[in-house]
């Protein structure tokens, strides 16, 4: 457990999760796009899990696995397609 790193983690990823979609993504190549809210999605996870008292292998596998899958779906889903439209 290491509150103070699960803290900052948690709050990097949100301050990242919110800065793509909000400001760059009608700026970005989808593929950069897709990288930047999975990587916002892992940090938050990892967050948590830092601040958790006995957090095991399986629980870093599934959550850094399922957040960095569905938090670049839920930006496409939500804020449409990256990049310039037609």
């Amino acid at each position: 457990m290491n509150a103070g790193a699960g803290v900052a983690l948690i709050v990097a990823g949100s301050v990242l999760g919110l800065f793509t979609p909000f400001v760059l993504w009608r700026r970005l190549f989808m593929p950069v796009a897709f990288v930047l809210l999975a990587a916002s999605g892992a940090a938050i996870g990892a967050g948590a899990l830092l601040v958790q008292d006995r957090a095991g292998p399986g629980d870093w596998a599934l959550t850094l696995f399922v957040l960095g899958v569905l938090t670049p779906l839920h930006g496409r889903l939500v804020f449409g397609r990256p990049g310039r439209s037609g």
